[in-house]
């Protein structure tokens, strides 16, 4: 077995202040590394591609409450065409039964 040597060596300690100096310095970088100006093209797709996706919800949207109206309008029409055939099979029962026992 090979034993390594614990000792390393040491890194410069810097002041606080100095800290937050070289960091402030660093943000205000202008010039952007490739993976910022990515980042940049990667949010402006994904924005375009959240406009388009609001845009399909609104008129899924829109569809469904057209279906539900089409939808409320035929069975009500439903109902009122029942409605009047049987109304007319009441009244004209005699006659209903007589013309189907007559074929």
């Amino acid at each position: 077995m090979h034993i390594q040597s614990m000792s390393s060596s040491p890194t410069p300690v810097l002041p606080i202040m100095e800290k937050q100096v070289d960091h402030q310095g660093h943000c205000d970088n202008p010039v952007k590394t490739k993976g910022e100006a990515d980042m940049d093209n990667r949010m402006t797709e994904l924005e375009a591609h959240l406009k388009c996706i609001r845009r399909d919800m609104q008129e899924v949207r829109t569809d469904v409450n057209a279906i539900k109206h089409r939808l409320a309008y035929s069975v009500g029409g439903t109902m009122v065409v029942l409605g009047l055939l049987g109304w007319v099979a009441n009244s004209r029962f005699e006659q209903v039964i007589s013309m189907l026992l007559s074929n």
